[in-house]
Formats: C-alpha cells, sequence, structure tokens
C-alpha cells in the first residue's frame, strides 16, 4: 500500500497514534454521568475511527513488511516482529475497546445494570489497555525503524 510511491504505513500511523490516546481518553471520561450526554457521540464516532485507523495502519504494516522486509534476518528482523506482535495485541484492544464503546453509547439507555457495570470495567481496562499498548507498539516500530 502506498500514496505517489510512499508506503502508506508510516504515514497513516501518525493518525492512528492520536486517535488511539483520545478514544482512550473519551472512555474513562465517558464513565462519568454527567458527562455521557455531551461524550455520547463523539465516543461513538471515536470508536468507528479508530478501529478503521486500527485496521488500515495493520494492512499497511503487514504490506510494507511483504513489500521490503520479507527476507531479512538479524537484530532487524527480531524488531520488526516485537512491533508486530505488539500491534495485533494492540488490535485486539482496540477493537474491543471501540467495540463497547459503541455498545454502550448506542444502547446506554436499554442495557440492565450488571451490564453498564461489566461495560464500565471493560472500557477502564480497554482504556489503560490501549494506552499503554500505542505507547510500546510505536516504540518498538520507532527502534525498527530507526535503532543502529
Amino acid at each position: 500500500m502506498t500514496i505517489d510511491g510512499l508506503p502508506l504505513h508510516p504515514l497513516i500511523v501518525h493518525a492512528t497514534v492520536v486517535a488511539l490516546p483520545v478514544l482512550a481518553v473519551l472512555s474513562l471520561a465517558y464513565l462519568r454521568p454527567r458527562w455521557q450526554g455531551g461524550l455520547r457521540w463523539p465516543l461513538a464516532a471515536m470508536g468507528v475511527v479508530s478501529a478503521a485507523l486500527m485496521w488500515l495502519t495493520s494492512s499497511s504494516g503487514d504490506s510494507l513488511k511483504h513489500d521490503r522486509f520479507d527476507h531479512i534476518s538479524g537484530i532487524l528482523a527480531q524488531r520488526i516482529h516485537h512491533h508486530e506482535d505488539l500491534a495485533g495485541k494492540l488490535g485486539v484492544a482496540t477493537y474491543v475497546l471501540a467495540a463497547v464503546a459503541v455498545i454502550m453509547t448506542v444502547v446506554r439507555g436499554r442495557l440492565p445494570v450488571p451490564v453498564l457495570w461489566l461495560g464500565s470495567v471493560l472500557l477502564v481496562v480497554g482504556a489503560v489497555g490501549v494506552g499503554v499498548l500505542v505507547v510500546l507498539t510505536g516504540h518498538a516500530g520507532a527502534e525498527a525503524a530507526w535503532a543502529q
């Protein structure tokens, strides 16, 4: 995947690195009952946008690896594999957080209390997981790209 000959992955990753922490912060802020009305649709929209960006970032990363790094070995291969492993975990965390965020916002008034509690716990765990994993994944990617 390229744009005008440039690999899409290092371009799109910047949007993802902004969107995912925003999703995490909105998810945590949404837990405050007074803010739920105002954050309902921004959180749902950010969930959809974040999931789409995560998919595009992951797909473009796979394409970049296949196009330019399929036949490498040594420390660079290890760094790319580490980045790829963390990105897979980040993808799962992002998709779960995005799904819970959308469900909690779209059907919020129709969920029984135990489901709301579970959703709230998942929002917290997902937000923390996404926040930590986006930093670790980005750091591993930067090491793969720039470390000597």
